[in-house]
């Protein structure tokens, strides 16, 4: 079947988007209204009637029009419901009408061995087991937090601006950057399943966030701070503690796309192994 090439302006955003969410391997990072936010611009390939889908986020370097993958959008590639062998995916690629492109492929694409170019790991958990068997994933010193009760508390109870006055607070960041990222969490959480968890000290002060947004089946950890005394009360572990205990036994599965150093010695995760391809030097 012919793979068609697809300029933004051409896309039909309504078949784009509901051919995502039949997909067996979509994420949230490919639906149409995130690639606008974070991307200067995107067109896409299609393949039949949107059942195949790859978009192709588009970068300016040197004057050159590349295929580059956002920093905001981690992994990418060919997104499809129906069987998606590596020779299909290899077929999406050779079909990208560009000399460089450099794209992070989501996990359930396949490539040979000679085409790859690293691989990005993203520890994911699956939240189908009871509480207690999902605690088996916390190292000894996350079974030692549980227990106390230091008076800290989880809450879904903070709104977008309060959210970012406390990011800047605490992390320095650029402009640009927190501007798109208020603009994601505002439309996330007004039109898509999307939240925010904060965590209180005794005092009720807030010391530390996260922001999550669900989709296909999984709860991606989009965004988390935490202030000192955050670090010192293990808020951001808290807070996805809540999470898995308030969503266990669930078809969900819990994604971390940008890695947590907060999580890392307190939770066992599984990784998806997202491939790395490039064509060109640049």
């Amino acid at each position: 079947m012919e793979i068609k090439y697809i300029k933004n302006k051409d896309i039909n955003r309504v078949r784009y988007d509901n051919s995502l969410k039949r997909s067996f391997n979509a994420n949230v990072f490919a639906y149409s209204w995130f690639l606008d936010m974070v991307c200067n611009d995107w067109d896409l390939l299609v393949e039949g009637d949107y059942e195949t889908v790859c978009p192709l986020p588009l970068q300016k370097k040197l004057g050159i029009l590349t295929v580059k993958q956002p920093p905001r959008a981690p992994f990418l590639g060919v997104f499809s419901s129906k069987h998606l062998p590596a020779e299909k995916v290899i077929r999406f690629l050779k079909a990208i009408p560009y000399h460089n492109v450099t794209l992070t492929l989501n996990h359930l694409n396949r490539i040979q061995e000679s085409r790859q170019k690293g691989i990005r790991k993203v520890p994911v958990l699956d939240m189908i087991a009871p509480y207690e068997k999902i605690i088996e994933r916390y190292s000894e010193q996350a079974k030692k937090i549980l227990p106390q009760n230091d008076g800290t508390f989880v809450m879904r109870s903070i709104r977008t601006d309060e959210y970012m006055f406390f990011r800047r607070k605490v992390k320095k960041g650029l402009t640009v950057q927190n501007m798109q990222l208020t603009r994601i969490l505002n439309y996330a959480i007004r039109y898509k399943s999307a939240g925010i968890y904060s965590v209180y000290s005794p005092r009720n002060e807030l010391i530390g966030a996260l922001f999550m947004i669900k989709t296909n089946n999984r709860l991606f950890l989009f965004d988390c701070i935490e202030n000192d005394e955050g670090k010192k009360r293990f808020a951001i572990f808290r807070a996805i503690n809540h999470i898995l205990e308030t969503n266990c036994e669930s078809n969900l599965t819990l994604e971390i796309p940008f890695g947590c150093q907060q999580l890392k010695p307190l939770i066992h995760f599984d990784h998806h192994q997202c491939l790395k391809y490039k064509k060109g030097i640049l």
